[in-house]
């Protein structure tokens, strides 16, 4: 059971952010809970389909970093009201409803899976 309800996780997703850029696809998450560490991921899927680590860049303070590079030893601080852009590299969606799911792991809370609805 995850420390943090399902329903609060979903806030951390910033509505109407999906979007096709011409490096990738595009989201926002925003910290509007606690501040946190991210010390690993899994791979977000979109509408079921797994994008690869190493092809997901999450770009905090105007800094890139690619996904698959946070780990304990170089975790992402995640403070409160802080913005972070999750970017699927070499991907497009079609327009539409989409089903996005992020897994990450937390030092502060362990595994969190935040499961959003958005449309493009």
């Amino acid at each position: 059971m995850p420390a943090i309800p399902a329903f609060l996780l979903k806030k951390l997703y910033v509505k109407g952010s999906l979007k096709n850029t011409a490096a990738g696809v595009e989201f926002e998450i925003k910290n509007t809970l606690a501040p946190g560490t991210i010390v690993g991921a899994a791979p977000i899927t979109i509408d079921e389909v797994a994008y690869p680590l190493a092809d997901t860049v999450v770009i905090s303070s105007d800094v890139e970093q690619v996904f698959a590079d946070v780990s304990p030893d170089h975790p992402l601080t995640f403070g409160i009201n802080a913005v972070i852009t999750l970017r699927l590299t070499g991907t497009e969606l079609a327009p539409g409803s989409h089903q996005i799911s992020i897994p990450v792991m937390t030092k502060e809370a362990g595994e969190l899976q935040i499961e959003v609805k958005d449309i493009l």
